[in-house]
């Protein structure tokens, strides 16, 4: 094989990599909504939910999966902001938490959240303020994670942080259940967020029952675009040769 076969051939297999890239990991999206007043500044809308298919999340985090749902969470931090505390309020689609996923991007250090008391009887763990949503929002056992004690920045505080939370559906239960359930309130998830402005102000939010037009998805490395580009300037040389 010639050199130019071989990066025709180079070329081919980098168009089907971004073909493949492109049309995994484009998760449903939603923002949230404010449903405290501790401060003057709302920043629902820099709050980022992503909720990604079995087959998505298997890409995203590179491992096999079965029925499982990836939640992921971002903060564009327009405003100084911090995600704390993330809880789930379920009507029977989730069977369990499966785990935490820290540094997805950036850095953030979560625990699941503490659900038993020292003699092993259950909490009445809340979301701050989570009786001003209608209904009030009841956060369901052993789902959910809390930040870490120490450093205030192991939240999700800056654009490049990304956490996600894995958890395994219900039989007979689907990602379409998923969002159905999110779009019409039967699962709901809420955010407790510190540290928001300059006063330092903290805020509960649940997601919008609508999805947003953004779609993030796993962007290709930067090394991929560099190598294509030169393939692709590659076979334009090439072929200039060959008609002169």
């Amino acid at each position: 094989m010639n050199v130019t076969a071989i990066f025709k051939s180079a070329a081919m297999a980098g168009i089907l990599m971004l073909s493949s890239a492109s049309a995994l990991a484009a998760p449903t999206s939603f923002n949230f909504t404010r449903i405290t007043s501790n401060g003057t500044e709302d920043v629902g809308s820099q709050l980022q939910m992503d909720v990604y298919n079995n087959t998505d999340a298997a890409a995203f985090l590179n491992q096999s999966l079965t029925n499982k749902i990836l939640f992921t969470f971002a903060n564009s931090a327009q405003i100084a902001a911090n995600i704390a505390e993330v809880y789930f309020d379920d009507s029977g689609l989730l069977a369990s938490q499966t785990s935490i996923f820290n540094s997805l991007s950036g850095f953030t250090s979560f625990s699941p959240v503490s659900w038993t008391k020292p003699n092993g009887t259950l909490k009445n763990v809340v979301l701050p303020g989570g009786n001003n949503a209608v209904p009030g929002f009841a956060p369901t056992p052993y789902f959910g994670a809390n930040v870490d004690p120490g450093n205030p920045n192991l939240g999700v505080n800056t654009s490049s942080d990304l956490l996600g939370i894995l958890v395994s559906l219900n039989s007979g239960y689907s990602f379409d259940d998923v969002t159905t359930a999110l779009t019409s309130g039967a699962l709901r998830i809420g955010l407790h967020v510190r540290s928001i402005g300059a006063a330092g102000n903290s805020d509960s939010f649940i997601n919008n029952l609508a999805p947003t037009d953004t779609v993030t998805g796993v962007p290709l490395p930067a090394s991929a675009w560099m190598f294509l580009s030169g393939v692709v300037g590659f076979l334009g040389w090439q072929r200039r040769r060959t008609l002169a």
